[in-house]
Parts: C-alpha cells; sequence; structure tokens
C-alpha cells in the first residue's frame, strides 16, 4: 500500500494546556521504494514517536509530517549525499526543525557495508535505509514499526548531539543487529537534560521569524545568526570529524606530504623559508587555508543547493558548518604537515648542512628560523594538496564533509 502523506500532528498527541507550547516540528520524507512501503507501518512508527517525544518531553508542540517525494527507484545503492540534498529541498520548503530521509534502497557506505542510517548534525537531516534496518525475512508490520521509530530517536539524538549509551534499552545505544532496536524504551537521564536543554534552544523563534526592518542587510544576518547559533554550528563541526581529513582523503594527504618530501630536500626552499619573517610566513599561512578550503568547496560543491532564497537560521547553520568543518580539516592537514617538517628538520640534517643551504641567513639558524620553513612547507603542502583533493570522488568528498558516522 502507498504511504499517504501524514499531517504534522495527531490530536490524541497533542494535548492542549493553558499555555502555547513551543513547536518542534520534523518531517519525514519517504523517496523512491520506500514511497511504496507499507503505509500502516509508518503510521504506527509516527505515532509511536509521538507518544514517545510527547512522554519524554511534554512541554513541546511535537509535530511529525510524512510526505512522499519522487525519486529513483532502481535497485543499486542510495548515495547519502544525494538524499542530503532531498531532504533539505522539503526541509526548506515546509521549515521543518529535523528532517529524515527514507529510501527503500541500501545506503553507499565506506565505513560498514550494512549501514543503515547516516546522521548529518551539520544539515540536521539524516538519512535511513528501509532495506538496511529491515533486511530479509522481514519482521512483522509492529516489530517494523518499533524499529523505525527506536532508530528515528537514536537519531533525534544523534542530531543534537548526545552521545552514545551502553544500556541495550536505551535510545542512544548501537545495536550490532537491527532487532536490536525495538528493545529501546527510554533515553539515560543525562541524554533527557542534554537533549532537553538542545530542544529549548532549536524551539525559539527563529531570527527570520523576529520582527526586522525592511531591506535588512544580509551580513549582519549571517553574522547575528552564527552568534546565536555558535554552540551548533560547533557541535555540528565537531561531529563531522574534520581531523580525520589526512586520514579518509587520501589524494589530498598524498599531494600534501610529496610537496613536503620533495621541498624538504631542497637547498632553495630551505634558503627561502628560513629568511621569512615569522609574521609574513603567519599570514601566508592564513590566506592559503582560506584560499584552499574556498576552492575545494567550490570544486567539490559543498555547499548545497537551496530551495529558496530568503535567509533562515538553517541556511547560516549548514553553510557555516560545512565551510568550518573544509577550514578546519586543511588546517589539520597543515598542522600535520607543519609537525613532520619541524620533526624531520631537526632529526635528520645537521647543522652544518641547514647553514650551507640556508646561506643567506647573516646569522646561525635559530628556532624561528626552523617556524618560519614549517610554515612555508605546510602552506605550499596544502596548496598542492587541495588540488589533489579536488580530483576526490566529489560524492565521496561530500560523504566525508556531511556524514557524521554510518550506523
Amino acid at each position: 500500500m502507498k504511504t499517504p502523506d501524514l499531517p504534522a500532528s495527531d490530536a490524541e498527541t497533542a494535548p492542549t494546556g493553558d499555555r502555547p507550547r513551543p513547536p518542534i516540528e520534523i518531517g519525514w520524507t519517504l523517496v523512491d521504494l520506500a514511497a511504496e512501503f507499507d503505509g500502516a507501518t509508518i503510521h504506527e512508527a509516527r505515532r509511536y514517536v509521538l507518544e514517545e517525544v510527547e512522554r519524554i518531553f511534554p512541554k513541546f508542540d511535537w509535530r511529525l509530517t510524512v510526505i512522499r517525494a519522487a525519486g529513483d527507484a532502481s535497485a543499486g545503492p542510495a548515495d547519502a549525499p544525494e538524499l542530503f540534498q532531498r531532504g533539505l529541498t522539503e526541509h526548506d520548503r515546509h521549515g521543518w526543525d529535523f528532517s529524515c530521509v527514507l529510501t527503500g534502497r541500501s545506503l553507499l557506505g565506506y565505513e560498514r557495508p550494512d549501514a543503515r542510517a547516516m546522521p548529518s548534525r551539520a544539515l540536521s537531516i539524516a538519512v535511513v535505509s528501509l532495506a538496511g534496518l529491515l533486511p530479509a525475512p522481514a519482521p512483522p508490520a509492529s516489530a517494523a514499526a518499533r524499529r523505525l521509530a527506536g532508530l528515528f530517536l537514536h537519531l533525534l539524538g544523534d542530531l543534537n548531539g548526545i552521545a552514545h549509551g551502553d544500556d541495550p534499552d536505551d535510545y542512544m545505544a548501537v545495536p550490532a543487529d537491527p532487532a536490536g532496536f525495538e528493545t529501546m524504551g527510554h533515553f539515560h537521564d543525562g541524554a533527557v537534560a542534554a537533549l532537553g536543554a538542545e530542544l529549548e534552544d532549536v524551539a525559539d523563534i527563529r531570527l527570520e521569524e523576529r520582527a526586522q526592518p525592511a531591506g535588512r542587510n544580509a551580513v549582519a544576518f549571517y553574522l547575528q545568526a552564527m552568534w546565536l547559533l555558535r554552540g551548533e554550528i560547533l557541535s555540528g563541526v565537531w561531529q563531522a570529524r574534520p581531523w580525520q581529513f589526512p586520514v579518509r582523503l587520501n589524494r589530498l594527504t598524498t599531494g600534501a606530504v610529496s610537496t613536503l618530501m620533495i621541498l624538504i630536500m631542497t637547498a632553495e626552499a630551505w634558503d627561502l623559508g628560513m629568511g621569512q619573517p615569522l609574521a609574513r610566513m603567519a599570514a601566508f599561512s592564513l590566506f592559503v587555508l582560506v584560499a584552499t578550503s574556498a576552492f575545494i568547496l567550490r570544486r567539490q560543491q559543498l555547499l548545497l543547493t537551496r530551495s529558496t532564497k530568503l535567509l533562515s537560521e538553517h541556511i547560516v547553520l549548514t553553510d557555516t558548518a560545512i565551510a568550518l568543518v573544509v577550514f578546519f580539516g586543511m588546517a589539520t592537514t597543515y598542522l600535520m604537515l607543519f609537525s613532520l617538517t619541524l620533526l624531520l628538520a631537526n632529526w635528520l640534517f645537521s647543522d652544518a648542512l641547514v647553514a650551507s643551504w640556508a646561506a643567506s641567513l647573516p646569522h646561525p639558524p635559530a628556532a624561528g628560523n626552523y617556524l618560519a620553513l614549517a610554515q612555508l612547507i605546510a602552506s605550499l603542502g596544502i596548496l598542492i594538496g587541495s588540488l589533489g583533493a579536488s580530483f576526490e570522488g566529489r560524492d565521496f568528498f561530500r560523504h566525508v564533509a556531511y556524514v557524521d558516522e554510518e550506523l
């Protein structure tokens, strides 16, 4: 049976009170084969999610909308960044706080072949594979609904930066088998407090909903939103693990390290680097970091296409978080090259050899000269490395930048 579009909330799960509760809006987007999934199972999972969040966080007015969207019904694995783009379109269109894209296809994973879901806190979106969550033989409809609801509640915690737990009954546990999501029944006390605090921030009136003077300045809006969302932005960057760029992006690391090995064996590089003022090299390093990050963002098209041109907190959050993920990833690579240059320069090259290579220095090389050399080599290394990174597969690079983890 085709899954119908479902409204935001059910009357029986939204008790009224004397004072209005701040709303939390969630959207489920069913694409490709998921749009043909058993509607009763989706409806039951939705009902259970609403009951649970109303029970645990009764101070919020919970709304969960389910919609169907056209998609590719091919049997091949689905690419998570493509699904994020679909989810982002619906997210912007409906003004949701959190989104989940459900596909009937398996997910293309790079860390595990049986990935069931992939969250992205930077985007406030998660993708779920029903093929991975409900492998053959399919469980009964009631068990399937509990399984989907348990996974979504886990993802809700992930999208708010809640740490995983060890108790198999805890929604933040990571079961080895999909059936483990059926038995989950609570958030641990620490998660309830932390998630409640995050949800209070989410439920606040958005910046774009506040009274604004006509013709507000885009730069001022960005700066104000970045300050208001600084915690969410930094959490999104942390969840993306940009410090793993040198390990996960082989072409970036190969280009950067190859440049280091060539330059450190070149006398002219020593003479040039050691003769530079530290302040000049620091400014040059910052310029290269910004330039290479901007180049990668543009080359790999990491800033996703939006369905609206109107400014919003979510646009600021996603764009800023993704830009910082790339910047800190490149900064990690820079620090790796900087440290490696200092290590090799002090271990392998004698003072006499260094003095002969840095012939233009009016005095024996000092610590500041070695630091300037390391800055130069690290800067040129990430410059060449960014060219290598531009040849990484776009889908893979987007996966590294967007996906926090593969569940």
